[in-house]
């Protein structure tokens, strides 16, 4: 990376870091949006809340809840599998400093970004009146990164940009089913 860019990248980092106090209300708070590798269990919250407030007319799973299950699975997963595996290996960046928060594996992109914006997207698509909701819980778990020292800004910004795109696809692929069985007949 050069080093400009490295440069901008610690700047940011560190006014993000701390543009709030890092305190004992803070630091619970944003270690609940991070739950140590385990921000699946906010986004199952989040559903849960959703199915909550939704008025279901008619009893039972619609086609429409499978295509979102289906979706959302796929993306959740996928998302995590490539950002985990080939795409932090690539890129080998150290984390930013060690704490009991972080995970001991390399930085970029971050994980808990590329997933939360994944999931927030694909949530978006099947509800677009809580977007704004999914959003806020998607930036919070991806400031939750810079806040605890676990990832820099690009870290983040990467991820984010890596759930977004992956969701897109997987979201596309799934609307468009019907068009791509028929054309291989």
């Amino acid at each position: 990376m050069p080093e400009k860019l490295i440069y901008f990248d610690i700047v940011i980092t560190n006014f993000l870091k701390n543009l709030l106090p890092h305190n004992f209300f803070f630091d619970l708070f944003f270690s609940f949006f991070s739950l140590k590798g385990n921000a699946i269990f906010v986004w199952i919250l989040v559903i849960i809340i959703a199915l909550f407030l939704e008025e279901k007319k008619h009893p039972g799973i619609s086609k429409n809840d499978k295509k979102f299950i289906i979706a959302f699975t796929l993306s959740f997963l996928l998302t995590a599998f490539l950002v985990e595996y080939p795409l932090k290996n690539f890129f080998n960046r150290q984390r930013p400093i060690s704490t009991n928060h972080c995970p001991t594996n390399f930085s970029f992109p971050s994980g808990h970004a590329a997933t939360a914006f994944s999931a927030a997207t694909v949530l978006t698509f099947f509800d677009k009146k809580r977007r704004f909701f999914y959003s806020t819980i998607a930036f919070l778990i991806a400031y939750s990164r810079i806040y605890l020292g676990c990832h820099y800004f690009l870290d983040v910004l990467g991820g984010g940009v890596v759930g977004i795109i992956i969701s897109k696809i997987i979201l596309s692929i799934i609307t468009n089913l019907k068009k791509i069985i028929f054309l291989k007949r």
